[in-house]
C-alpha cells in the first residue's frame, strides 16, 4: 500500500496532533529542535544503513526507476532511550558524487547538521502523511519501540546538494507525543 503524502500547505491543521503539530510544519532541522525539547539526555541512534530498494512512492518521490537501489539510512532520535522520532534517508546513487561521498561513512552523525549547514543544499516542499498500521513505513518506524497506535504521524521533504538530491522521512513515535503533550519527557 502506498502512503498518501499530501502537501503541508494543504493539511487542515486541525486533523494533527496538538502536540506535535509545531514540529510536522518545522522548516529548519528537526533535530536541533527535538534536542531542544528534549530534558535529559538527546542522542541519535543510527539503526541501519545499506544499499536497498526504496519504498514504491520513496522511488517515485525521487524519480528513481523501478528496481533501482539507493543508499537508506535508518535512525532513531531520542530522548533518554526513548525513540522519539524514526528517521530514514534515501540517497540515490547520482548523489554520492565529489563532496557528497562523505554521506556514505556520516556514521552517527545528524544528517541534518550536514543539510542545514551546507550552502548550497536546500529543500523542497513539506510532506506530511497519516500512517496507519497497514502501511510498510508503520512497520519500519515502530520495529524498535513500543508504539500500539493506530496512527503514526509522518512528514517528508526532497532536500537537493547541488542539485543532487536525497528524500528524508520523519516519523512521529508515541513517546514524542506523549512528552509534547506533558511538556516533559
Amino acid at each position: 500500500m502506498s502512503l498518501r503524502w499530501r502537501p503541508a500547505g494543504h493539511i487542515n491543521r486541525r486533523i494533527l496532533p496538538a502536540s506535535i503539530r509545531e514540529l510536522l510544519f518545522e522548516s529548519g532541522s528537526l533535530t536541533q529542535q527535538l534536542e531542544s525539547r528534549c530534558r535529559g539526555i538527546f542522542s541519535l541512534e543510527l539503526c541501519d544503513q545499506s544499499w536497498q530498494r526504496p519504498l514504491f512512492d520513496e522511488a517515485k518521490a525521487l524519480a528513481l526507476s523501478a528496481g533501482a537501489y539507493a543508499l537508506i539510512r535508518e535512525i532513531y532520535l531520542k530522548c533518554d532511550q526513548h525513540p522519539w522520532v524514526y528517521g530514514r534517508s534515501i540517497i540515490p546513487a547520482t548523489t554520492f558524487t565529489g563532496a557528497e561521498r562523505r554521506l556514505a561513512y556520516w556514521g552517527q552523525r545528524s544528517l541534518g547538521d550536514y543539510l542545514f549547514s551546507e550552502r548550497k543544499a536546500w529543500r523542497g516542499h513539506i510532506e506530511i502523511a497519516r500512517i496507519l498500521p497497514q502501511d510498510r513505513l508503520y512497520h519500519l518506524a515502530a520495529k524498535n519501540s513500543d508504539t500500539e497506535d493506530t496512527e503514526l504521524w509522518g512528514r517528508r521533504s526532497t532536500f537537493y546538494i547541488k542539485n543532487k538530491s536525497l528524500l528524508v522521512v520523519e516519523v512521529f513515535l508515541a513517546d514524542v507525543t506523549r512528552c509534547m503533550n506533558a511538556g516533559k519527557n
